[in-house]
């Protein structure tokens, strides 16, 4: 054998090494013609657009959806979503009843070098659903709590790099689960004319649905409640929120309607409902589709209402490559239109990160620096 088919023997195994490693790991390669193997030969199902956007979604009016032109709009429309969710008047909720364990031993965050304690908060709900959600404290602080809001996957703890990343910058932290996910109960009901059922799937919460009640306040009550806590008992000067996916819904949604939220950063969903239906990846989820709720205000508006406001801003963040959902650049169909209009109320502001640098659905280190700026 020459030296020169040595040394192709020897590196055709290693480059084909390096293209299996690269498409295999994490984070998707730099190289573009990498990117664009990963997408032609390895993607999960060929109907997924990452690169183009379908034609049907340029038939949609995006002007016409956004019915704000002024801060009495905005004003109306959150008392509205308010009266919608609480059914008891355009006023957020006062009460602050929280059930509070302090100091308990959480063993995979004890190591945390800049944590105090954690604090655990329990609040109880209509149908004996509950939300425990946990605050942690830093040793050193800088006044300023974070809100992290977990999806559908599951606990909190899946949140475990936010968490730690805004602890090593001195921020307190209140972590969320979803109702019925995590630490939070499945109850047993009875419902009229159904019969007993546990709830086990947001899903299952239209069945509670009433002229008297609205199963989103079961997402949404827990976090008035517990800013209303931390408003009377803490010093803090500044309040952000930060979701992923399903958690991401619940900070588009909770920012909207309490302006004391003052950056939010919904990451890895949610977009428009016309971008998503017949899309694949994205399944029927309750919260997502009440027609009532957005009739009053669509996601646009949402967006909208979610970034007015003094020092205020939404910075919306997806996953270009996401294996789940919200994935691809259909965003680029409303961004500009959304920026448009928080110019024109001139109080502010509104953005979009595309995150192409991995292929999963998650917050990645790229996204949570550039969230570590925003906020400091």
């Amino acid at each position: 054998m020459t030296r020169n088919k040595k040394i192709i023997f020897v590196l055709i195994p290693l480059f084909l090494f390096f293209i299996g490693y690269t498409l295999g790991s994490e984070e998707l390669p730099f190289n573009e013609t990498l990117k664009f193997s990963y997408k032609t030969v390895v993607e999960n199902n060929d109907n997924q657009r990452f690169e183009e956007i379908d034609a049907i979604f340029y038939q949609t009016d995006i002007e016409n959806m956004i019915d704000i032109d002024s801060e009495i709009d905005i004003i109306e429309k959150r008392k509205q979503l308010i009266d919608f969710i609480w059914r008891d008047g355009a006023k957020l909720p006062t009460k602050t009843e929280i059930l509070i364990e302090k100091n308990i031993g959480f063993e995979e965050y004890e190591k945390l070098p800049n944590l105090e304690r954690i604090d655990k908060h329990e609040v109880s709900m209509e149908y004996n659903v509950n939300s425990v959600s946990y605050l942690f404290l830093p040793k050193i602080k800088n006044n300023s709590l974070v809100i992290y809001h977990q999806g559908h996957a599951g606990d909190f703890s899946l949140g475990y790099k936010t968490i730690e990343a805004l602890l090593e910058n001195n921020y307190s932290v209140l972590a969320f689960s979803m109702p019925l996910q995590g630490k939070n109960n499945q109850p047993t009901v009875d419902i009229e004319n159904v019969g007993v059922i546990r709830l086990e799937e947001h899903n299952n919460f239209h069945l509670l649905d009433s002229e008297d009640f609205s199963s989103i306040k079961f997402f949404m009550n827990p976090i008035v409640i517990n800013m209303n806590y931390l408003e009377e008992n803490f010093g803090f000067e500044n309040y952000h929120m930060i979701g992923i996916s399903g958690g991401a819904w619940a900070t588009t949604l909770y920012s909207a309607i309490d302006e004391r939220i003052e950056k939010s950063f919904p990451a890895g969903g949610p977009l428009p409902r016309f971008l998503i239906i017949n899309v694949p990846g994205h399944s029927y989820e309750y919260e997502r589709d009440v027609s009532e709720l957005y009739d009053i205000a669509n996601y646009l508006e949402l967006f909208i209402l979610g970034s007015y406001g003094d020092e205020r801003k939404q910075l919306k963040i997806l996953n270009k490559y996401d294996s789940c959902c919200y994935y691809g650049i259909s965003y680029q169909i409303f961004e500009n239109t959304v920026k448009e209009k928080m110019f024109q109320l001139d109080n502010g502001s509104f953005d979009i990160f595309l995150d192409d640098t991995h292929r999963e659905h998650k917050i990645s280190e790229d996204a949570l620096s550039l969230i570590l700026e925003e906020i400091t």
